[in-house]
């Protein structure tokens, strides 16, 4: 599904204990302040339906003047801040000023053009509240009674707020949140019998709405679901300008997606040609993917790569951890495997008392019909685990997010930019060939597959959202160059109208993390050790490329 860190070298080696340091305390300045509030005001991503924000009348207020209301602390913060006299900053305290303006610029843009209450049919359905509601039959537990009955209580005014509020939103919101509408209905049925009393009247009354609802959603909203989900060439731009400090625009990203996508489609030609001469490269792929690790023997596969890949790094001084960190494999919780069908992975958090990351996987379930047993045990293949766990693990994701934590500054604990977490994560799959963890023509040949899709992500996302490119034209983009099965294109497609901008941080994050490692290298020259350029990079946290560079570069 994170990181942060400055460049202070005395911190480096003091820091590595056995626990994940307490932040360093700042002397109390205003801009330190000022960082506190960010951090408070953007940690409550509360949605209205959290129970401490219910109406009096126990209903969530899901209006659009409730939703205008909720920026205005985001506008008072964003005043405060460039209020702040310049001149009186030094070093990384203007790097914080500059993120924070620039985030909340891009936060109060999208949410203004966002019209959420008209366009996003889903909100109004509690679908992750019902669900945690009920415990994990694996786990056991008991429901929150009280909680529950205040909860489904709720339902059926919000759900009048949305047929009263949506206006034409994009066909596939409304599909979505048919499904999940459904789904919610069918969850409340089948644990009916958990619930009692005044919680087990709500829940009768909450499918009965749910259930009016969904019918409003099929016979009239979809028929007028004609609304667009791209936010157009000005908002994209906004957010890479003022949120990321860019100077490419949606015309440049496509076109460094395009290059990279023929550059990468060449080279794994070349590792296919050296693996099976004459065959195709997707050819060749699809064939190393039968060789793949038993159901059974899933998860030790992933952590056996995972420790070789630590001890790699720590013997080959990539990085400098701290004292007792590891991660470790472990079963996705059964009510979050459809949603997350093959896994993902959980860092430390900036709030936690830990050194441990948790690849989270989800195992191969029975029942399957064999071609799909195969099928789901193949997207596991020998060559992709090592990827994964040099991704994920080391120096991947983990390692970056217990590097932040040796910064003094604050901020950096928090703020967790695709553009440079995730092109971390990519970066390090080549880096570690570089270094000879990874090795051999079927590795390489999956590490270009997954360059390759990260390319692709770049000119799809920005041609959607700028509307070059239609939702199947991106589907089959993914189905005739990628050799994506179409419904997994479906799925990835409609995960870039949600998200815009986020995905292309991979590819396009891992190549400015690319120059910035050549232009050290021509500043200082060549490192002694890896681990004497990587721990100054990862340090200073996961912001835009550009202030990175700034407090790296010392420009």
């Amino acid at each position: 599904m994170l990181f942060r860190r400055l460049f202070a070298s005395v911190l480096v080696a003091a820091l590595s204990a056995c626990s994940v340091p307490e932040p360093i305390e700042a002397p109390g300045t205003e801009l330190d302040a000022l960082v506190n509030d960010y951090i408070e005001l953007v940690g409550q991503r509360s949605s209205a339906w959290d129970i401490g924000r219910l109406r009096t009348d126990g209903a969530p207020d899901l209006s659009a003047a409730r939703f205008a209301a909720d920026l205005s602390p985001r506008r008072e913060l964003l005043a405060r801040i460039e209020a702040t006299d310049i001149e009186l900053l030094v070093g990384a305290e203007i790097t914080d000023r500059t993120a924070m303006i620039g985030f909340l610029r891009s936060d109060i843009y999208s949410a203004e053009r966002r019209r959420a209450t008209e366009m996003e049919p889903l909100l109004y359905v509690p679908v992750r509240q019902i669900g945690r509601l009920f415990p994990d039959p694996i786990v056991g537990g008991e429901v929150a009674q009280e909680r529950a009955a205040v909860l489904l209580a709720a339902v059926p005014a919000a759900l009048e707020q949305g047929k009263a509020s949506l206006g034409r939103p994009p066909e596939r919101s409304t599909r979505e949140a048919m499904f999940q509408t459904r789904s919610t209905i069918d969850g409340l049925v089948a644990n009916r019998s958990q619930l009692r009393g005044e919680a087990g009247e709500a829940a009768e009354v909450a499918t009965a709405a749910l259930e009016s609802y969904l019918e409003f959603l099929e016979m009239e909203l979809l028929p007028r679901s004609d609304g667009s989900w791209a936010i157009g060439k000005e908002h994209y731009d906004y957010i890479l300008q003022n949120r990321w400090l860019m100077d490419e625009d949606a015309d440049d990203i496509i076109a460094l997606g395009r290059a990279a996508f023929a550059e990468t489609t060449a080279e794994a030609q070349v590792v296919a040609e050296r693996i099976a001469p004459g065959k195709h490269w997707v050819e060749v792929y699809e064939e190393l993917k039968k060789d793949h690790p038993s159901a059974d023997g899933l998860k030790q596969a992933y952590q056996e790569q995972m420790d070789a890949a630590q001890a790699f790094v720590y013997e080959h001084n990539v990085l400098t951890l701290p004292a007792g960190e590891n991660v470790i494999t472990v079963d996705t919780p059964l009510a979050q495997r459809r949603s997350s069908p093959f896994g993902t992975f959980d860092s430390v958090g900036p709030d936690e008392d830990g050194l441990q990351g948790r690849l989270v996987l989800t195992p191969i379930e029975e029942g399957l019909m064999p071609e799909q047993h195969e099928a789901r045990l193949s997207a596991h293949h020998t060559a992709w685990v090592p990827i994964i766990a040099v991704h994920e693990a080391y120096p991947g994701h983990h390692a970056q997010a217990l590097k932040v934590y040796e910064n003094p500054r604050r901020l950096r604990h928090y703020v967790r930019e695709s553009i440079f977490s995730e092109g971390w994560g990519l970066f390090t799959e080549q880096l570690m060939f570089e270094l000879g963890f990874l090795h051999g023509d079927d590795v390489k040949l999956t590490q270009l597959r997954n360059r390759l899709w990260r390319a692709a992500r770049v000119i799809l996302e920005a041609s959607l959202h700028t509307g070059r490119m239609t939702f199947d034209e991106a589907v089959n983009f993914l189905v005739e160059e990628v050799r994506f099965d179409r419904m997994a294109a479906e799925l990835e497609v409609g995960m870039y109208t949600g998200r815009p901008t986020y995905f292309l941080g991979y590819l396009i994050g891992s190549m400015k993390i690319e120059e910035m490692r050549a232009d050290w290298i021509a500043k200082y020259g060549e490192p002694a050790e890896p681990r004497d350029f990587y721990d100054k990079l990862l340090i200073i946290g996961s912001l835009p490329p550009t202030l990175v560079r700034a407090e790296l570069l010392s420009e």
